[in-house]
Formats: C-alpha cells, structure tokens, sequence
C-alpha cells in the first residue's frame, strides 16, 4: 500500500480529533479516534506496516481488525478526494 494525502490540504489534530480541510472543495472533514491517528500516520508517511502497528499499539484489536479498518478508511478517503 503506497498512498499520499492529496497536497494543499491543511489539517490539525485537536484533543482527540483531527480536522482536515480541504479548500479547493470548501470541506472540512472531523476523523477521530483511529481515522486520526492512521490519517497522521499517512502525513508522516507511513506505509501499510507502520499503519497497522501503531493501531494494535494504541487500540485493543488484531492485526487483522486493524488491516480490514485501514482498508476501509482508506477507500472513504478516495471517495472524498483526500487522497492521491
């Protein structure tokens, strides 16, 4: 899995949740719990293993939980554009 965020997007993590917007459309989109910290892990740039790693470290699920969440986020960051 190699996957960017789209550029010119600006983002910010606030108490548990991370706000990103998205100009070019006028969308601000709010991800919390593990859809921040795999949206972080994508800014830092992460790879699939990096990803998986730190959701079984921060949350009570399985390698394979962790792989079926990601895969699924990731598919609805596509469909809002956030992605490249």
């Amino acid at each position: 899995m190699k996957t960017g965020i789209k550029k010119g997007l600006a983002y910010r993590r606030i108490a548990d949740e991370m706000f990103v917007v998205d100009p070019q459309r006028a969308e601000l989109h709010e991800l919390n719990g593990p859809a921040a910290l795999i949206w972080e892990c994508l800014a830092s740039g992460k790879g699939e293993a990096g990803i998986l790693a730190a959701l079984t470290a921060e949350f009570e699920v399985t390698e394979k939980e962790a792989r079926a969440d990601v895969a699924d986020f990731l598919k609805e960051l596509a469909q809002a554009g956030l992605l490249e």
